[in-house]
């Protein structure tokens, strides 16, 4: 499969998820609640994630219907093509990353603390994919849980779960 065909197809994909990921975003973002006004809500932030999202979908989308994306989608997702595509070790990989996604934003936030759930999702993903020893491994999530933690807590001043 040419690079053309790679990146038409998975341009159009991701578009549109991008697209409907923002477009949700958007939308459950203006159902939380207000106290003074929307720009301290706790739907500002994802309100905002929602528009950049819209945005970069209608571009992929844009893109990859200007390169044929939508005849590269049709001969991508073929039976044949498809197999190969669900039976690859990608596939299998993203599939346990999105599965250790899933555990942290539903499972970890909101019932323990966050930058304890955020320090254990980080240290998981680091660990699966075997990217540096282990000792490095929990300093880099250990560091990367609390600076996040601060930043959202003394800079930007947003509760978090």
């Amino acid at each position: 499969m040419s690079q053309k065909i790679k990146t038409a197809t998975s341009d159009l994909v991701m578009g549109v998820i991008l697209f409907i990921f923002g477009l949700y975003l958007i939308i459950d973002a203006l159902g939380m609640k207000i106290y003074n006004s929307f720009l301290d809500a706790p739907g500002f932030f994802p309100f905002i994630l929602g528009i950049v999202f819209v945005g970069f979908g209608v571009t992929m989308l844009v893109t990859s219907l200007m390169n044929d994306g939508a005849k590269e989608a049709q001969k991508t997702f073929k039976l044949d093509n498809l197999a190969k595509l669900f039976l690859s070790n990608e596939t299998k990989r993203v599939v346990v990353l999105l599965a250790i996604m899933v555990f942290y934003i539903f499972i970890l936030i909101g019932r323990i603390n966050f930058t304890v759930a955020t320090f254990i999702y980080l240290f998981v993903t680091f660990f699966y994919l075997k990217s540096t020893t282990l000792i490095k491994n929990i300093i880099i999530s250990l560091l990367t849980a609390l600076i996040i933690s601060g930043i959202f807590k003394y800079l930007f001043i947003i509760p978090l779960p």
